[in-house]
């Protein structure tokens, strides 16, 4: 027995280093300009998720740097862009917005908080398990990403000249005409629409010495070393209880937010090159990734669907593609900055439009008329959570909540009991419904979640009932829930002013002002 483990080491052995050397040296020619690629289509994106979350562009660039070069050497899913994704972004755009000019270390110390956090749940193969999360709830969560980066994208644009209401409407149409040029000009097809975009709108700017916004008046491209160590320098208001209970739900959600959307896109490379990769140590590895990244002062960061498709799409396949796009970015930023910073917002709008429209699940939406009843309330549960928190993981969390509800109503119990507890459901809510109204806030939360659960229980006693009066009892609950549910939305957003409305209503207010959108000094 021990003579056969002796001989079966030094063999598993070379069969990994030759597994590594082969993703890292099996495609060298796809993988150099897939990676060359990648990073001109990282550029506006990540530098708009950081305008948004309120940081200097710089920041997201770092994240960038270190994700791709530190995952190609210990990532499980070889070919897979990991950078600054709007996903964590935003959910550090509180954190951010509230502790920036007072406490940046209490920024760093939960990106770092993050990443140990995702490190534990790589050990303890958390990784495997996110296959199991339905699609309906994946299509919400992406769903209300896209509207929350609309919102982030429209509060940019308000209180600007008309000149740049122009640009952004010539940098989407050059992104939408671009594909067709490409089926002409053949050597063009693996250019980045975006960035032949930014191009353009760019040397416009530059060569009619216009005076829209650029990306140096929104922060600082140039990089800076100020956050580099912070946490260490700073370690005394960081192991407080004060910091840790302010960290910590901010935390969680990047961490389970960017576990999810890295293991989705490690999925779909899986699919797309009909290989296999190793989710858990992907998972290890982008915590280490995000804890260093902490630790340099740069914004946590995960797997980045669209990046990816990039890379693939223009011949990245290996571990040399990721390499190959963090040194690039960082040639870049140390070498050209002021050609970054003379980027006009504009430019990085029109991408960020073109991206929401592309992040939408447009099919969860166009044919909720072919899907039950009860995917779509939890697909639009999720996404309604996500757009009034700002907060992904929340989002999710409810509607895999949800998501169980209905399976153990629908494997535990029949038709009768479904339409009982939804007019049950129906009840609450038109009574926590009236508390909001009376100042009680959750009661609107509480109401909308119940209404959510009613109308999927009438659904469900509807398609399993085999008579006729119990249909139409359930069809009246199914939409006497939609009605108070509609309502409960409808007063909570004008009674706290919550909702996109108000939160566009609020970015007029302070451009009128000339307030900054920079929270971080």
């Amino acid at each position: 027995m021990k003579t056969t483990d002796v001989a079966a080491a030094p063999e598993q052995k070379q069969g990994f280093f030759r597994r590594e050397l082969s993703q890292w040296f099996g495609n060298v020619v796809g993988d150099l300009w897939g990676g060359a690629v990648t990073t001109f289509a990282l550029l506006p994106e990540v530098i708009g998720f950081m305008i948004v979350a309120g940081v200097h562009p710089y920041m997201g660039l770092f994240t960038c740097i270190c994700l791709t070069v530190l995952l190609a050497f210990i990532g499980g899913r070889p070919g897979m862009i990991s950078a600054g994704a709007g996903a964590t972004a935003l959910i550090l755009a509180g954190l951010i917005k509230e502790y920036g000019m007072t406490h940046p270390e209490y920024i760093f110390a939960a990106v770092i908080l993050a990443g140990l956090f995702q490190f534990i749940l790589g050990v303890c193969r958390v990784g495997s398990l996110v296959k199991f999360i339905p699609q309906s709830v994946m299509h919400g969560f992406v769903n209300g990403f896209a509207i929350v980066i609309l919102v982030s994208q429209l509060k940019l644009c308000i209180g600007r000249t008309w000149e740049m209401y122009i640009l952004i409407a010539a940098g989407i149409a050059i992104i939408v005409l671009f594909p067709f040029l490409k089926k002409v000009v053949p050597f063009l097809k693996k250019v980045p629409e975006s960035f032949v975009a930014i191009v353009l709108i760019t040397a416009y700017a530059l060569i009619f010495h216009s005076n829209v916004t650029n990306i140096g008046d929104m922060g600082d491209v140039t990089a800076s070393f100020q956050y580099v160590g912070y946490v260490f320098t700073h370690i005394g208001g960081i192991f407080t209880s004060e910091c840790f209970l302010t960290i910590l739900p901010t935390a969680l959600s990047i961490a389970f937010v960017g576990l999810i959307e890295s293991m989705l896109t490690s999925r779909m490379v899986d699919d797309e090159t009909q290989t296999t990769s190793n989710k858990n140590r992907e998972c290890r590895a982008q915590g280490i990734g995000n804890m260093v990244c902490g630790m340099v002062g740069a914004m946590p960061g995960c797997g980045m669907i669209a990046m990816t498709v990039t890379n693939l799409k223009a011949g990245g396949k290996g571990r040399l593609s990721q390499f190959v796009a963090g040194v690039l970015m960082a040639a870049l930023l140390f070498t050209l900055p002021f050609l970054l910073e003379s980027i006009p917002l504009a430019a990085l709008c029109a991408v960020m439009f073109v991206v929401v429209f592309h992040t939408i699940n447009w099919d969860s939406i166009l044919h909720a008329a072919k899907i039950p009843v009860k995917e779509t309330v939890t697909m639009a549960l999720t996404a309604i959570i996500v757009i009034a928190t700002n907060n992904l993981a929340m989002g999710v969390g409810c509607g895999l909540v949800l998501s169980a509800i209905f399976y153990l109503f629908h494997r535990f119990t029949s038709g009768g009991v479904q339409m009982g507890v939804s007019y049950g459901c129906l009840g609450a809510a038109v009574g926590l419904g009236i508390s909001g109204l009376l100042g009680f806030s959750w009661g609107y939360a509480i109401a909308m979640v119940l209404c959510a659960i009613g109308v999927g229980l009438a659904s469900m006693a509807r398609n399993e009932s085999g008579k006729a009066n119990l249909k139409v009892v359930s069809t009246v609950s199914m939409v006497l829930c939609i009605a108070v549910g509609v309502a409960v939305i409808a007063g909570a957003s004008i009674g706290f002013h919550m909702g996109p409305w108000y939160t566009l209503m609020d970015a007029a207010q302070s451009a009128a002002n000339g307030e900054s959108t920079l929270y971080v000094k």
